[in-house]
């Protein structure tokens, strides 16, 4: 009696299909502010501004948030801006603070802004900031 074994072109096919179903999909944009000028800090500066975030898992369709609206939050914040006395890290932090609250759609957003230099500080500043939304906690109790 001979013993059956199954075609190696098989086995390959359902590993691969096991494979494909453990796979995790991470989703991210990115766009860039240049040349904004701000009034900040007694003088006008020269910002470049780059956005990055990473959607949330199996955000649907309607739930994608068109970056130009957030990049018009982040020129309006800036426009607007209350403490012209604060640091660049302060300011970032804002910017990161409005997008994360309002986006739903959005798990973590980052945004690297760099301050050209002036006539009155000569160096090219950056400040690069993160800002994740916070894990849902279950109600479930472990056991």
């Amino acid at each position: 009696m001979r013993k059956r074994t199954l075609p190696a072109i098989f086995v390959l096919l359902v590993a691969c299909s096991s494979v494909a179903y453990s796979q995790s999909l991470i989703e991210e944009f990115s766009f860039q502010i240049k040349d904004f000028r701000m009034d900040h800090q007694t003088q006008t500066n020269n910002l470049n501004i780059s956005i990055s975030y990473r959607y949330a898992t199996n955000i649907q369709k309607a739930d994608y948030p068109d970056f130009r609206w957030l990049a018009k939050d982040v020129e309006t914040l800036l426009s607007n801006y209350p403490n012209k006395d604060d640091y660049w890290e302060i300011v970032n932090k804002q910017i990161t603070s409005i997008l994360l609250n309002k986006y739903p759609g959005i798990k973590s957003v980052t945004s690297d802004l760099k301050v050209d230099p002036s006539s009155l500080i000569p160096y090219t500043r950056s400040s690069r900031v993160t800002r994740e939304r916070a894990p849902i906690k279950s109600n479930r109790k472990r056991m």
